[in-house]
């Protein structure tokens, strides 16, 4: 007996009937629908998905359980391309039901059910040759991640919802010079499983984040596919909450208190460097860069308000603290490579390399390093081939100071029956574990995992 909800299975029909009931007097199926200069496409795509560790758990402390999830991600893109405007327009929305194969334990994978994934982009370029000209690039996006809670009936899920603009205006007082000077606004708002926040005596909105600031950017095509390019940004964050519930284990002689400070902070950045396509086969592009981040450590102070157990009675002098600003030259290198190389036709491989910096959600920033190894390919005229390698680490500082590992292998293959029809598979293994073989004396043994997962599914596009 497998447990369903009525919501999820009325919802994921719903879905099915609006991609199939679609206009189709426009265009024959597989051409999409036509509108002038406008082309609409709607795609479904259903299948299966399974993890061996659906709530990340570590194996040791916590127990890993495996989950099967029935998904349905129906898709709509909107295209319209004239001398005047390009614009861009999608949305898809994301469903899965887990099936609980066995109803009589205590283990409830119906609370990784996700109903509200969604993702939505625009891009509007207003006279793209003209010598001044519009740009306006918007990414809105609902995730839901399981939370370590096999046991609870309600929710397991943590939500980020992050709206991210940026705009402005183009100027190109020549042919082959390009500048751009735009606005970003940010919005993050994260939400903690209602079980989880309970047992923390928390809020389960437990933050919200504001970020803005202007971007500068600039290219010279010196080549006809080649171009040199930079950029300049300044971004200040503002959060909500400077004072978070301090939420999970401590090290031996670690004491964080009740709260934890998550100051503003004020970051900037430069990149400059080049990009272009030198020969038939290889593509490749190479930019650094250097920038800083500075946090505000008396919003935090000002937030604890003389409360008791919060972070404002830790010394805020230097040290592993929430005054930890971002200002040495190792952390504050940017590098950003990438180059790839298509040795015969419909066959590609990818090398990139990445070295930057980023404010994080529970302390004050993490500075990253990034590799990766992709392979796309094509045989037989219909079978997409696709393999990728990862490997990243991340170093986080502040209050919360510790060092990630994370590495993640994905291989897919897909066949395209026609223009309406294509299926696939794909398989996968992520790993994060701790740099430091004790982490950090095992107190952030919990936060390593091993997760292997699969899908199979089919692609139906109008």
């Amino acid at each position: 007996m497998l447990r369903w909800t009525n919501r999820g299975l009325c919802g994921g029909l719903a879905a099915v009937v609006a991609v199939c009931y679609l206009p189709s007097a426009f265009a024959a199926p597989g051409d999409h629908i036509r509108f002038g200069n406008a082309v609409l496409a709607p795609s479904a795509t259903t299948g299966f998905e399974y993890h061996s560790n659906l709530y990340l758990a570590d194996g040791d402390e916590q127990a890993e359980f495996g989950g099967l999830a029935w998904t349905l991600k129906p898709e709509l893109e909107l295209t319209l391309k004239n001398d005047k405007v390009v614009f861009d327009l999608g949305v898809g929305w994301g469903i899965k039901k887990f099936f609980d194969f066995n109803p009589d334990d205590e283990i409830f994978p119906e609370n990784a059910d996700r109903f509200s994934d969604f993702n939505a982009t625009l891009g509007l370029n207003a006279l793209p040759t003209g010598v001044v000209g519009f740009r306006l690039e918007n990414k809105f996006e609902v995730q839901n991640t399981p939370s370590e809670l096999p046991t609870s009936k309600e929710s397991a899920n943590t939500v980020h919802l992050s709206n991210d603009a940026n705009g402005g205006i183009v100027l190109r007082p020549g042919s082959a010079l390009e500048v751009a000077l735009l606005g970003n606004v940010g919005v993050d708002r994260y939400t903690l499983p209602a079980a989880l926040a309970e047992a923390s005596d928390t809020e389960a909105n437990v933050n919200n984040r504001l970020s803005y600031g202007p971007v500068v950017n600039a290219s010279w095509k010196f080549l006809p596919k080649t171009s040199l390019i930079g950029s300049f940004s300044m971004n200040w964050t503002d959060w909500e909450n400077n004072l978070i519930t301090s939420i999970g284990p401590e090290a031996e002689g670690v004491e964080y208190g009740q709260y934890l400070g998550k100051p503003n902070a004020l970051a900037w950045r430069t990149m400059w460097g080049v990009r272009g396509q030198f020969t038939q086969k290889l593509a490749a592009g190479a930019e650094i860069g250097f920038g800083q981040m500075y946090y505000d450590e008396q919003s935090v102070i000002d937030a604890a308000g003389g409360i008791a157990g919060s972070s404002a009675d830790i010394d805020t002098v230097g040290g592993n603290t929430f005054a930890r600003d971002l200002t040495s030259f190792s952390e504050g290198l940017l590098i950003n490579a990438q180059i790839a190389y298509a040795p015969i036709r419909n066959h590609k491989v990818t090398f990139g390399y990445r070295k930057d910096f980023q404010d994080a959600f529970f302390t004050n920033y993490v500075a990253y390093n990034y590799l990766f190894l992709r392979y796309e390919g094509l045989a037989l005229d219909r079978l997409g081939l696709t393999g990728e390698v990862t490997y990243r680490i991340d170093a986080f500082h502040g209050e919360i100071t510790r060092d990630d590992q994370n590495v993640a292998l994905k291989a897919g293959a897909a066949w395209q029956f026609n223009k309406v029809l294509s299926s696939g598979a794909a398989v996968g293994w992520n790993r994060r574990a701790c740099l430091d073989a004790q982490c950090e004396n095992g107190v952030f043994y919990a936060t390593q995992y091993d997760d292997v997962w699969a899908t199979l599914g089919a692609t139906v596009t109008y």
